[in-house]
């Protein structure tokens, strides 16, 4: 019989009061040493508590900045003298808020990091709707993962094992999967330090003479992570050099984990992921045939080559950095064919990564004429903070919007490293003169980036990156932080910029990055192959941040040539059920709206059709867009692409007017000229499976195709019959997942 909701509330009552005065920062060690009692004894206390800690941080993320302004400055001055009990305790030190001065003709991103006194919502609310989540987190109703938005706790869990669990266990696999199967960013500890470990140990405590470091790792179960590497890899300077440490690091961890790689692909298929992964779609039929047929045993090198220099690998990077550095609407006061055109310019002429986001971050100027100015507009809604988490999420790969609220609870990041790095934005301004935006620094001199901590104390920071500090006395009128942010971030043998990029790039063309999320990087989340990453970002600095460089390397690896296909030797590499990747094999990932629009456009040539009418191809592509994408306004400008290749999708998408147009024979389109070609029946079915899915047909569907033809169920006449059943068999691998997945 399950335990009534009101028994685990009566049950755990004294647990939610004691997380309570945690959270709030007023637990006493006392109270402390007793909430650690209750949750060393008891398992769903242990999940209470994280999922707890879990959903105060997710309520409190929108109402935490610092919510000052002219009509609550009185307000914000009560609750600093509410709290003064609590500054003794705490050894804060209310100060006091500045007025905010809002200059009319432009819009002002302020030091203070002010919010609208809008979203700020009656505290009296959170107690109760956190008692009543909580509840409902006690009697299973709710399984929130969201570690990137939980308070600090102080202490963390790690499993109990036991002798036969750890003879069973290798000394570096401890599990960490969540009894619901989930991922939980929680703590792994890499060595176990024996089976009387206790279930919750803190940072340097110290255990059986042992100093118990806290190691933290986001992959939920199987092989966990090596700690991040103490020297430099040795990786040499040469192209075959880097891509045989690639292959050397790679291999050593099948060989620790005993996995068996899967087979090298076979031609189609790797050629399909290439053109998907460089170009954005696939190739014709034509380019299929003639890479199949080739027998240069280095015709892959060879295609990369071509691909790298092929106008459609500009025009594909260009969609997906646009993509991520506005979304796929159009946000107000952004120009997205400027924005494009200058990610066009720089894809083309290969310019180092380095320079391409020192430009988006201290662009100024015009957004028609200076295109980089787009990306920082598109974020300056809700006095800039947008604008500072979305530059540490893409180009640093880190979460700082997480810590805007509080401190981290898995790291020693701050909340104070977000505000510092939230001040090199404090100059930012928009000016608007009719349908013309400009981006301008003002020059003024910040007296301190103020932001509120959760007791309700306000605190003040300077400018700060990467140990830099900008003081109000080291800053004068011709100082531009964002320029000075932009060198901090690209200067140095290896960077953060530069490890994001690669941790992004290696995603893109394996479908798993090094760490649980790509753009979630940090002491929280070791990564997979902590000296591949290292190895690979020393490198990519010492090419100049050259882009196709590092798709040469990567492309070449002994892994990328794996088939996507598994056996029982390698069936536990699957990140997609929160292991960590061995990269034993390619894993399948579903295309994205425009490689799927594009791809059909490709295989089908509806363009052919259509003669120069592209508007209305632009037009069926944003349609079809945007039944795949939701936009939510939040700090983080979130957008979410719901294309997961599913049949009811892949149905809409065949079944519009443009692509019923594509499949008819009758016009002038691919499967006409192959209805009508001299080629024998066995030589169109070829031709057909060649354009959707770049291999030859088996001998099951040449079977399939003639059978129909012949049973006059598509028309009595053999010949059309067969004709209606090209159709069908094209328009049947249009909609067949090995068309919309990537393999």
């Amino acid at each position: 019989m399950k335990t009534s909701s009101i028994n685990l509330a009566e049950q755990y009552g004294e647990l939610i009061e004691l997380l309570e005065l945690q959270l709030e920062e007023r637990i006493s060690p006392d109270q402390f040493a007793r909430l650690e009692a209750i949750i060393r004894g008891d398992s769903q206390a242990r999940r209470l508590y994280l999922e707890y800690i879990d959903l105060h941080g997710m309520l409190y993320y929108d109402t935490a900045a610092p919510h000052v302004s002219s009509e609550s400055v009185s307000t914000d001055a009560v609750a600093t003298d509410a709290v003064a009990t609590d500054a003794v305790a705490t050894g804060a030190v209310a100060i006091e808020t500045p007025t905010v001065i809002e200059t009319p003709t432009v819009k002002v991103a302020p030091s203070s990091g002010t919010r609208p006194s809008r979203r700020r919502q009656s505290a009296s609310y959170v107690p109760a709707a956190l008692s009543c989540l909580a509840l409902a987190a006690v009697v299973g109703l709710l399984a929130i993962q969201g570690g990137d938005h939980i308070e600090k706790p102080e202490i963390v869990e790690r499993p109990i094992l036991g002798t036969e669990d750890i003879a069973a266990t290798a000394p570096d696999r401890l599990p960490n999967a969540t009894p619901e199967g989930g991922r939980r960013h929680g703590p792994v500890q890499i060595n176990p330090v024996g089976p009387k470990a206790p279930a919750i140990v803190q940072a340097g405590s110290n255990f059986e003479g042992r100093t118990i470091e806290r190691v933290y790792n986001a992959w939920e179960g199987g092989p966990a992570p090596r700690a991040t590497p103490t020297s430099t890899p040795h990786v040499g300077n040469s192209n075959s050099e880097i891509v045989a440490f690639i292959n050397r690091r790679i291999r050593e961890g099948w060989q620790d984990y005993e996995v068996t790689p899967s087979p090298t692909s076979d031609d189609s298929e790797w050629l399909r992921r290439a053109y998907l992964d460089i170009v954005g779609h696939i190739p014709t039929g034509e380019q299929a045939q003639a890479f199949l047929t080739s027998k240069a045993p280095d015709r892959r090198e060879r295609l990369v080559e071509s691909l790298l220099d092929d106008e459609d690998y500009v025009r594909n990077w260009t969609t997906i950095w646009t993509n991520l550095l506005v979304g796929r609407s159009n946000p107000r006061e952004v120009d997205r064919p400027a924005l494009k055109k200058y990610l066009r310019e720089s894809f083309a002429m290969n310019r180092g990564w380095d320079d391409v986001v020192s430009e988006f971050i201290s662009a100024q100027g015009n957004h028609k004429e200076n295109g980089a100015t787009n990306f920082l507009l598109a974020h300056v809604n809700d006095q800039a903070l947008p604008a500072t988490a979305t530059t540490a999420r893409l180009f640093l790969g880190q979460q700082l919007q997480c810590i805007q609220c509080h401190d981290h609870p898995f790291n020693d990041w701050k909340q104070k490293k977000f505000w510092g790095f939230h001040g090199f934005f404090s100059q930012m301004e928009v000016e608007s003169v009719r349908t013309e935006v400009a981006l301008v620094d003002s020059g003024a001199i910040p007296e301190g980036i103020f932001f509120e901590r959760r007791n309700g104390l306000m605190e003040a920071t300077d400018p700060e990156f990467n140990g830099r500090r900008f003081r109000p006395e080291d800053v004068n009128d011709q100082t531009r932080l964002r320029k000075e942010l932009a060198e901090l971030m690209t200067t140095g043998e290896t960077t953060d910029v530069a490890q994001a990029f690669v941790n992004r790039i290696w995603q893109h063309f394996f479908g798993a990055a090094f760490t649980p999320v790509v753009d979630d990087m940090g002491p929280h989340a070791v990564p997979s192959h902590p000296e591949l990453l290292d190895g690979l970002t020393r490198s990519f600095v010492q090419s100049g941040y050259d882009v196709k460089q590092l798709i040469r390397w990567v492309t070449s690896s002994e892994a990328y040539q794996l088939s996507s296909q598994f056996s029982k030797t390698n069936q536990i590499d699957d990140p997609a059920i929160g292991q960590m990747p061995l990269f034993s094999r390619v894993y399948v990932k579903s295309m994205t709206v425009e490689q799927a629009f594009d791809s059909v456009m490709v295989a089908t040539r509806v363009g052919d059709a259509l003669g120069s009418d592209w508007d209305a191809v632009e037009r069926e592509r944003q349609r079809i867009q945007r039944q795949f994408v939701m936009q939510w306004e939040t700090e983080d400008n979130d957008e979410a692409d719901l294309f997961d290749g599913s049949v009811p999708q892949a149905l809409m998408m065949m079944n519009s007017p443009l692509i019923q147009t594509a499949l008819d024979s009758s016009k002038g389109t691919y499967i006409g000229r192959v209805v009508r070609s001299n080629r024998s029946e066995a030589e169109k079915i070829e031709a057909v499976a060649m354009a959707a899915l770049s291999r030859r047909p088996s001998a099951g569907e040449i079977a399939a195709v003639r059978q129909l033809a012949r049973s006059g169920e598509r028309h009595p006449n053999f010949e059309k019959g067969f004709s209606s059943s090209l159709e069908d068999l094209f328009w049947a691998y249009l909609n067949s997942n090995e068309f919309i997945l990537i393999h």
